[in-house]
């Protein structure tokens, strides 16, 4: 499921990202904290702040649980996303050196197969992946290194077992692919990610809502408040797609296939 508005907000720098939150998240606290101050003082908690503080720290220990059980889950996933890319390049380079154990022809072809792929998946594959797309002219180019493999001859036990070994890189190549492409999305349902920004606003807002002496040090306890609240989604934001946002992985591990790896 998608999320507009969240892809355009992932779309700013770190900093405008940043400045986005802080700006969303107090403007609505102390829109509300006016509200209720000013207009409906009769709602906020006097005599009975006491009790009301009672249930805020049980409110403030529940949303700390499950947020720092959904942070979990969404870095989880993006590491180990970052690693399958990183794993998806080993696997191609090893292919490629495998290649060298066969005759010239083979070795040639299967290479410029592979620099070909690779390319493709640079330059085409990964500008689609923030959009939970891919290429399918790029997963066609997977299919004649697969192809080219398959239809390798081996000549002596030598090639042979280059050619096994070959055969199994290439079906984790695609596997590796696949699983880069399934998990190019976000990593929280949309009515996961609704319910922890409401459930955030809910904590936020319930603060606004005691009756203080110093109006200057509820106000200042609210901004501190609102700023913990924008620490913690603006982490979530950060990594809930693996490849949208300031913290997108990159297509480096490629780029270096062709520009360290393979350049000799």
């Amino acid at each position: 499921m998608d999320f507009p508005l969240l892809r355009h907000v992932l779309e700013f720098s770190d900093v405008g990202l940043r400045i986005t939150l802080i700006t969303v998240v107090l403007g609505l606290s102390f829109s509300v904290f006016w509200v209720f101050q000013k207009l409906f003082p009769s709602y906020l908690f006097g005599e009975d702040s006491e009790y009301a503080g009672y249930i805020y720290n049980a409110m403030g220990v529940i949303f700390s649980l499950v947020f720092a059980f959904v942070t979990v889950l969404v870095w989880q996933n993006y590491t180990n996303v970052s690693d399958a890319v990183a794993k998806e390049a080993s696997t191609l380079n090893n292919m490629y050196r495998l290649f060298s154990a066969f005759p010239p022809e083979v070795d040639r072809k299967g290479k410029e197969a592979l620099k070909s792929y690779t390319n493709m998946v640079i330059n085409e594959e990964w500008p689609l992946l923030s959009k939970d797309q891919f290429s399918l002219d790029t997963y066609k180019e997977l299919l004649k290194i697969e192809d080219i493999v398959i239809h390798i001859q081996p000549q002596n036990v030598g090639q042979s077992n280059a050619h096994q070994q070959l055969m199994k890189l290439a079906l984790e190549a695609t596997e590796l692919r696949r699983s880069r492409i399934y998990n190019a999305h976000f990593a929280l349902a949309q009515p996961a990610w609704m319910g922890l920004i409401s459930s955030s606003m809910v904590f936020l807002f319930f603060s606004c809502l005691f009756k203080m002496n110093s109006g200057k040090t509820h106000t200042m306890l609210i901004f501190f408040l609102g700023l913990t609240v924008v620490g913690v989604i603006y982490f979530l934001v950060l990594f809930i797609h693996p490849f949208l946002g300031p913290m997108a992985i990159s297509s480096d591990p490629f780029v270096n296939l062709l520009k360290l790896s393979w350049a000799y």
